[in-house]
């Protein structure tokens, strides 16, 4: 994952002599999420500023509708995380069934819907973050006293430009975020308020307390406070509010992950728990996961991947047939086998070469 941000002449002039330190703070901000995920798009972002302290922190973005069905789907699709694997599995945060039964609309930020493959990857704007020059701020080293940290607010708006905002039911419209707030075991909050919480696992683990909007009328998803936190809907002076395991556990599961990118040759190694061969040319899976092969293979230790080889008469047979008993042979004895493979999707990898670790 790319993110780039262009920064507008008023930034400059705003921010004035503090404008180097306050771009590389966002800079240092962004890489948080580049090096947290690898998903193969670019975040372009604009990055303003304007004087006084009317705006502390605000983000802009644009929305792309999708359905829940396709929402699901792509959710499911592109799941490439532990994270992502309970949110999707039984009892998770993300049912197959539409939790609004049909009556609401759902939304994705622009950046989202590119790493949800619902839009193509592309270099045009996708959203900004703007900040107000007249709070004081600290840029880089440890936080003075009565000064905010930066580089914990700048990584505040930029991921609500990836996605983390709750519509929450405005308009009855909802984002996927949306998808994981809890009061409780099997107990949804969708639209937000007391008491609600970010849970993958539909309610039954608890991990953090989103902010109650029908008290301050702000942000349905930012966190309610507690431990210093870049996603806080408040931020304290004095200390550093860093992006947190929580927070980066949030992104993982509205949509960021570790994906290789297409044609990229990985090795792996692990048990075998699925081996299938099948009649020529029926494939397995679907897009963007379709694997145009005879032999599928699964590992334990990547649960959410498939991978695939074709078994047909040309002059690769002798090869394949070859590592089919090697598969075979691991598979029966319970032994680790080590793949090479292409990827060729998100989930999906066409094996190359089989070899005994």
């Amino acid at each position: 994952m790319i993110i780039t941000p262009t920064f507008t002449s008023g930034f400059d002039t705003n921010f004035g002599s503090n404008a180097t330190a306050a771009k590389e703070a966002w800079i240092a901000a962004a890489k948080v999420f580049t090096d947290a995920f690898s998903d193969d798009i670019h975040v372009n972002i604009n990055v303003d500023a304007v004087t006084g302290t009317d705006v502390f922190g605000e983000s802009s973005f644009w929305f792309v509708s999708i359905s829940y069905a396709d929402l699901f789907n792509q959710i499911t699709a592109y799941a490439s995380t532990q994270n992502d694997a309970i949110a999707i599995g039984p009892g998770g945060s993300m049912s197959s069934t539409d939790p609004t039964n049909g009556t609401g609309t759902w939304k994705l930020t622009r950046a989202q819907a590119k790493a949800l493959g619902k839009i193509p990857d592309d270099m045009a704007n996708d959203g900004g973050t703007t900040f107000g020059t007249g709070n004081a701020f600290t840029f880089s080293g440890p936080i003075a006293p009565n000064t905010f940290d930066f580089h914990g607010i700048a990584a505040h708006e930029i991921a609500e430009v990836m996605g983390r905002t709750g519509i929450s039911g405005s308009n009855n419209t909802f984002s996927l975020i949306d998808c994981f707030a809890y009061t409780g075991p099997g107990k949804r909050s969708l639209k937000g308020g007391a008491g609600n919480f970010f849970s993958i696992d539909n309610g039954t683990t608890l991990l953090k307390q989103f902010n109650d909007s029908s008290v301050n009328h702000l942000d349905t998803r930012d966190w309610a406070g507690g431990t210093n936190d870049s996603f806080n809907q408040f931020e304290n002076s004095g200390v550093v509010n860093p992006v947190s395991a929580v927070d980066l556990q949030v992104m993982d599961v509205i949509g960021y992950g570790r994906v290789n990118s297409i044609g990229s040759l990985i090795e792996t190694v692990g048990h075998i728990t699925f081996l299938r061969a099948h009649e020529l040319g029926s494939g397995f899976g679907k897009a963007p996961n379709f694997l145009d092969a005879e032999v599928i293979v699964q590992l334990a230790e990547e649960p959410l991947l498939s991978f695939g080889f074709q078994l047909r008469t040309d002059q690769n047979a002798p090869t394949r047939l070859d590592m089919f008993d090697l598969l075979r042979s691991a598979f029966v004895g319970g032994r680790p086998i080590r793949l090479d493979y292409v990827t060729k999707g998100p989930r999906a990898g066409e094996i190359i070469r089989v070899a005994n670790p």
